[in-house]
């Protein structure tokens, strides 16, 4: 996973289709493709990543044990106008997946002590849908989230990617760009 040769533009990170089972552990895999590395779940008896998925106009929330040291990844659904916020609790890290916009929402997390990992929704760059209607093309800008478990360096890294999608309406054909990544790396507290 990742483009660290620094020569070819580096490829946004997107998950494929969600998992029928929803939130829970899974066996991730990679592959490249032409304009992006896709990321599969699989429901396997060895996970070594996590899934959180949204619900429309409300919050999801996970936990995870940070001594489950089998776990390296974590992925959410696509954030387009939804935050995402994370807190250490007891030995685990509980994370949300925030659909509701307004203010009062956003401060119950904040006053439950989680920090925000990105919040699209204050973002001008996140545009949900735009469809041209000549080229019948539609486009959208929205973040990709996923974190990487360090459990030697005792932190987790949130990568927050703005991806623009375009996708043809006439032939399906679909097409990724990396805007732009915005790391956010978090120590585990101490034992």
């Amino acid at each position: 996973m990742g483009n660290a040769s620094g020569r070819q533009k580096q490829k946004p990170l997107i998950l494929g289709p969600a998992p029928g089972s929803g939130m829970g552990a899974y066996a991730v895999t990679f592959d490249t493709l032409e304009d992006r590395e896709l990321a599969t779940l699989k429901e396997s008896g060895s996970p070594d990543a996590f899934y959180l998925p949204w619900k429309s106009g409300d919050v999801t929330e996970c936990e995870i044990d940070l001594a489950t040291d089998t776990l390296a990844y974590f992925f959410t659904a696509n954030l387009s106008g939804c935050s995402l916020w994370y807190k250490f609790q007891e030995g685990r890290i509980l994370i949300r997946h925030e659909a509701r916009t307004d203010s009062a929402s956003q401060n119950l997390h904040k006053l439950a002590g989680f920090k925000c990992v990105v919040d699209s929704s204050l973002n001008p760059d996140d545009i949900q849908l735009s469809v041209d209607e000549e080229t019948m093309v539609r486009k959208a800008r929205y973040y990709v989230v996923y974190a990487l478990f360090d459990h030697e360096a005792r932190q987790v890294e949130f990568r927050a990617q703005l991806v623009a999608q375009q996708t043809n309406l006439l032939n399906r054909q679909e097409s990724y760009d990396l805007v732009k990544v915005t790391p956010v790396i978090v120590k585990f507290p101490k034992a």
